[in-house]
């Protein structure tokens, strides 16, 4: 199993950050999304299942995203995600924005990956710690470029 933690202070208040994270706004953040279409439950709380298409390279792959917490409070805001990639990894990415003043947000980015089979376990052992650490940082400083829009 691969976890990780990541925290930034963004100069811009909660609410402009957590916008960032609605079902609407999703290739805002993620712009290999083609497609999140709603399946089941309601867009932005617990239970709601989207068909996600997503392109990785030249290949367009699917999944079935479900959003297992949804908290919204004016200081904490959560959202956590989880979803198997692949047929081979349980992935799960949890999105953390806690006001610290009125125009400054610290974003926690957590998540982990989980392998299903002894083929996808040894994927994430033996996998680049410096290319998903990349990832990593690409990934929460998009989020604090897309705040500051």
């Amino acid at each position: 199993m691969v976890k990780w933690r990541q925290e930034r202070t963004i100069n811009e208040p909660i609410d402009k950050v957590w916008q960032l994270f609605s079902d609407k706004e999703i290739k805002r953040l993620f712009p290999k999304v083609e497609e999140h279409q709603l399946l089941e439950g309601e867009d932005d709380s617990v239970g709601a299942k989207h068909a996600q298409s997503y392109t990785e390279g030249k290949q367009l792959q699917h999944y079935m995203i479900e959003t297992t917490v949804f908290d919204d409070t004016p200081e904490r805001k959560v959202r956590e995600t989880q979803f198997t990639m692949s047929q081979l990894f349980e992935v799960t990415y949890r999105y953390i924005v806690e006001r610290v003043n009125n125009t400054t947000t610290r974003f926690i980015y957590e998540g982990c990956q989980k392998g299903v089979n002894l083929t996808a376990k040894t994927m994430l052992l033996t996998g680049s710690k410096a290319r998903r650490q990349e990832t990593i940082n690409a990934f929460m400083h998009r989020v604090e470029v897309e705040a500051r829009k």
